[in-house]
């Protein structure tokens, strides 16, 4: 919050804006405020400002006008914390390309603008509340950003007529799994944490383990009750799980984040996660974690959404790119609408990492909507000696899997390695909320169709993953079906058929 209250104690009075220098269809266009929300009350009326609008055309004149009509719609106490990260400060100076200041920088003001936010005034009333007496807004590079974002989501959307059109063969749907479990809430103390971790430890009630036991992780605002589903559906098929809960990056940050008491979590919180991972297997390794009196299996597997999944690829190998800083610059040189994973990424660069030497029983990766794509380079991933399964969603727009999972996913060496991408699913579906209040409303653009089916296809190609690992085998290529929704598993060979650009 730093920023934000150098931005309340230092500001003094100062003149309101009352003139905006609007670039738009090549033109440049002084507008006075007074004018423009005179133009908006009576677009066909007339105006002082005709003989500008005149030289736009009628389709420009209307998105104009939409685009002040509508209320902003982002709340101040909400957003200033988020801004006051690494990830919003690096969002604030590529938003400075659409609206800046006369002179000066264009980061203060921003931060200002979205403080004093309510949700409910146009931009016009905004803008007037900041100081200054002139503002540029470059509507020319808003409309080039909505026309980057239409392309992407026709790529995403023809996405799945690539996957039809590879004509894989069904694969039958797994029996049910009968079987209960048990499951014990434990508090492990770490030496790199002032207080013990939390986790679950989730095993089946009866019947042997299976040859492995899976370490569960949470993504950026997340919690281990959000994956106890999961936990739950391997333990009833014979898995042991424990589920990590990362204090710092899970949803009682995301709580004190929304309270305005702290900034977004980020990147700067992998060491933890890295470290709270080692510790979890070194006290299942010597037995200061057990599943009830059965005897520990002899190999673990990772499992991790999102941001757990990307600490899980490092711990297991994988090494971000040299050239990630270099990288970065270009990548950031545009306003990252969709795949804003792509501001971790570039935190990365920045990120002291601990000693990643990978445990000698690991026996594989899982990463649900992992991302990746600035941080493995060409090769980043070619370093990780074992089998990773990949899972994306089609309506994932935080971590696209054109971007994120499939040209990630090509550089892995090991044959029994998996990408599936299922048809419907967004970056939040693999999230279950029973027991807990949800922290925020998300619609069906965010949260995805059907999840509960969604995630009983993900539990269904973990289990075909396990299964075939079980079996010194690799899981099968063909197309799992869930009621409406599709997953499609593929090898490298059917990953390497996709194109990644239209």
């Amino acid at each position: 919050m730093a920023l934000a209250a150098a931005l309340l104690l230092g500001a003094g009075p100062a003149a309101a804006v009352e003139r905006l220098v609007v670039q738009v269809g090549g033109l440049e266009l002084p507008l006075e405020l007074s004018q423009l929300e005179d133009w908006l009350r009576n677009p066909s009326g007339r105006s002082e400002l005709e003989p500008w609008f005149n030289l736009l055309d009628p389709a420009t004149r209307r998105d104009l006008a939409t685009l002040l009509r509508r209320p902003f719609p982002v709340r101040g106490d909400q957003a200033a914390p988020l801004l006051d990260s690494w990830a919003g400060r690096q969002l604030l100076q590529q938003l400075g390309q659409v609206l800046r200041p006369a002179q000066g920088e264009a980061a203060p003001l921003l931060l200002d603008l979205f403080r004093r936010a309510d949700g409910r005034q146009t931009p016009t009333q905004l803008l007037r509340q900041s100081p200054g007496s002139s503002l540029q807004l470059d509507l020319d590079a808003l409309l080039d950003l909505g026309e980057q974002l239409q392309r992407q989501l026709i790529a995403q959307r023809a996405l799945v007529q690539q996957l039809q059109a590879l004509d894989l063969p069904p694969l039958p749907p797994l029996p049910p799994a009968r079987q209960g479990v048990m499951r014990l809430e434990e508090r492990l103390a770490v030496a790199h944490r002032s207080q013990p971790l939390p986790l679950a430890l989730v095993w089946p009630a009866t019947g042997p383990l299976r040859n492995r036991w899976v370490l569960l992780s949470h993504g950026l605002g997340g919690s281990r009750e959000q994956l106890l589903w999961l936990a739950e559906g391997l333990a009833a098929r014979g898995w042991p799980v424990v589920v990590t809960q990362h204090p710092g990056s899970d949803d009682e940050a995301v709580r004190d984040l929304l309270a305005g008491q702290r900034s977004l979590p980020g990147v700067e919180t992998l060491p933890d996660r890295i470290q709270d991972l080692q510790a979890v297997s070194r006290a299942v390794a010597d037995h200061r974690l057990q599943f009830g009196l059965r005897t520990t299996p002899p190999a673990v597997v990772l499992s991790g959404h999102s941001l757990g999944g990307l600490a899980d690829l490092l711990w297991a190998g994988a090494r971000p790119s040299r050239d990630l800083a270099a990288r970065c610059q270009q990548a950031l040189s545009a306003i990252p609408v969709l795949n804003s994973s792509l501001l971790l990424q570039c935190q990365l660069a920045s990120t002291e990492l601990p000693a990643l030497d990978p445990p000698a029983d690991l026996s594989a990766v899982v990463t649900l909507n992992g991302f990746g794509s600035l941080v493995w380079g060409s090769d980043g991933l070619g370093r990780v000696n074992l089998p990773v399964l990949q899972v994306g969603g089609s309506l994932d727009l935080i971590t696209p899997p054109l971007a994120e999972q499939i040209g990630p996913f090509r550089q892995l060496k090991d044959p029994r390695s998996r990408l599936v991408l299922v048809e419907g699913a967004s970056h939040f579906s693999p999230v279950r909320l029973e027991r807990e209040r949800p922290l925020l409303q998300l619609g069906d653009d965010l949260v995805g169709k059907d999840p509960r089916q969604v995630q009983e296809l993900l539990l269904e190609v973990h289990t075909l993953f396990l299964q075939g690992l079980d079996g010194n085998a690799a899981a099968p290529v063909g197309v799992l079906r869930q009621g409406n929704v599709r997953a499609w598993l593929l090898d490298r060979a059917g990953a390497a058929r996709l194109r990644l650009r239209n």
